[in-house]
Formats: C-alpha cells, sequence, structure tokens
C-alpha cells in the first residue's frame, strides 16, 4: 500500500469577518483509491473525520462541485488569493471551511503519483472491501 499525509491549514468560517485557523490532516491511500481522509485537528487531537471522493475534490478545484454533505468551490479571497470553499454538512449543521487552492491543488497532484486519476479500479481489492463491509454488519 502507498500513501500521502500533508497537513494544511485551513480557515473556519465563522461569521463574515471572523475566521480562525483550523488544521486539516488529508490523507490518501492506494488501498482505498476513492477516498479521500481529512482529519480535522485541534490542539493536537483529531476532533473530526470526514470521508468523500478524490474526484469530487478534484472537481472542486476547478468549478462548483457536491451535492450532498460535501460542497466546494474555488474562489478569490478579499487580497485574490485562489482559495476553496468547503461547506460540510450533517443532519443538523453545517460548517464552512477554505483551503489555499494552491497548497489543496499539490496536495492532489501528490495523491495522482499514489494512484494516477483514471486508474482508480486497477488498485481495488473489491473482495477485501466486500469482506469488511460484512464483517461490520455482523
Amino acid at each position: 500500500m502507498a500513501a500521502t499525509t500533508r497537513t494544511l491549514e485551513l480557515q473556519l468560517l465563522l461569521g463574515p469577518d471572523t475566521v480562525v485557523p483550523v488544521a486539516g490532516r488529508f490523507g490518501y491511500r492506494s488501498d482505498r483509491p476513492y477516498e479521500v481522509r481529512v482529519a480535522f485537528v485541534s490542539q493536537g487531537r483529531t476532533v473530526t473525520t470526514w470521508v468523500f471522493s478524490r474526484e469530487l475534490l478534484l472537481a472542486g478545484l476547478r468549478g462548483p462541485a457536491g451535492e450532498g454533505d460535501v460542497r466546494m468551490r474555488p474562489f478569490r479571497d478579499a487580497v485574490g488569493l485562489r482559495r476553496v470553499h468547503i461547506e460540510l454538512r450533517t443532519a443538523g449543521s453545517a460548517c464552512a471551511l477554505t483551503a489555499e487552492a494552491t497548497d489543496l491543488a499539490a496536495w492532489v497532484r501528490a495523491t495522482a503519483e499514489v494512484v494516477p486519476p483514471g486508474e482508480e479500479g486497477r488498485f481495488l481489492d473489491l473482495d477485501a472491501h466486500l469482506a469488511r463491509l460484512f464483517a461490520e454488519r455482523n
């Protein structure tokens, strides 16, 4: 199994003029070639982890993407810096974060070195994933 991990500084948007820095530890593994994991870290501890598709992340760097719990779109901030707006939703709440687009794009390029986009099926062990899913249900 090959993997890449990088911690990026994100901004949690609390209001129109209020942002709080948050560390997002982005992880990608060749044995789970379709998914990206982002662990949100505060004071050295993982607060929560979100899992979504690498394809969504790639699309969110180029334009609005996502229809469900995770939505993304690129934009330019007040000083002209390219950023990506990331919205995470649960049944009762939502949060909005931003990341520097160049940092996020660099990490996505690192994932392409692990598994080239479009070749995920070659790396997926479907039997192992099905066995894990069935084991979790019992």
